[in-house]
């Protein structure tokens, strides 16, 4: 269950606990209830937005800067996968693993091996390899845990069957042009200097650095395109 208690400022949390969402423009964070420090462990969370994430594992001295963009994987004490930019992450450094961008409706789990001092990350059952970086700093107090961009949401697996959920998703309409934060309208902006440009102006005005590269944006360039 995630911690109302152990939350960064602006990320909203269900009452079952079982679901989180950000809907303001800050990296927000928030740690699981329970700490481990032995044995084998795994959950498991479903993608509700497609967009950045970074979820793992953190321990209590894992620091949530929201206001800097530090989230989970962002220092000594965690680890954490992101599936949108297929990156790992750790101590304010990434490395690209081998999975495809997660999609709505994805499942990734979660493991941790405090035997074998490991972490290792599923998308949809399939693994990658282990991560062992951040047992050089920590080696017990481990918590679920998360950081969320602006307007996304993931959430512990829910009780319809398999099959049925992403029969729901698969009616939702969704335009290949959209904005990869909000999802509503047009990526019509360029983000400067870092060129990326799948973000709509409404929510690049929110943002002070790129949620892809993370470098800080100098200016917003609306583009224009001509439809024939």
């Amino acid at each position: 269950m995630l911690n109302s208690n152990d939350v960064s400022e602006y990320l909203k949390i269900s009452p079952h606990g079982l679901e989180a969402r950000r809907d303001a423009s800050s990296f927000e964070s928030v740690r699981c209830t329970f700490c481990v420090d032995a044995g084998l462990w795994y959950y498991e969370v479903t993608v509700v937005t497609s967009g950045v994430m970074q979820i793992g594992w953190a321990t209590r001295d894992s620091k949530f800067l929201n206001h800097e963009g530090y989230g989970i994987g962002d220092d000594e004490y965690s680890c954490a996968y992101d599936g949108c930019r297929q990156l790992i992450w750790y101590n304010v450094r990434s490395k690209p693993h081998l999975h495809p961008c997660w999609k709505e409706g994805d499942t990734v789990g979660f493991l941790l091996d405090l035997n074998e001092k490991q972490m290792i990350f599923f998308l949809n059952g399939n693994q990658l390899p282990p991560e062992k970086q951040v047992f050089s700093s920590t080696v017990s107090g481990f918590f679920a845990a998360a950081s969320f961009m602006s307007y996304q949401q993931s959430e512990e697996k829910i009780i319809l069957p398999r099959h049925r959920r992403l029969a729901l998703l698969k009616q939702v309409s969704i335009r290949e042009n959209c904005c990869s934060l909000c999802c509503d309208e047009v990526a019509d902006t360029q983000l400067k200097p870092c060129g990326h440009s799948d973000l709509c102006m409404d929510c690049a005005l929110q943002l002070e650095t790129c949620p892809l590269c993370r470098k800080e944006i100098v200016t917003r360039v609306r583009q224009i395109s001509h439809i024939s």
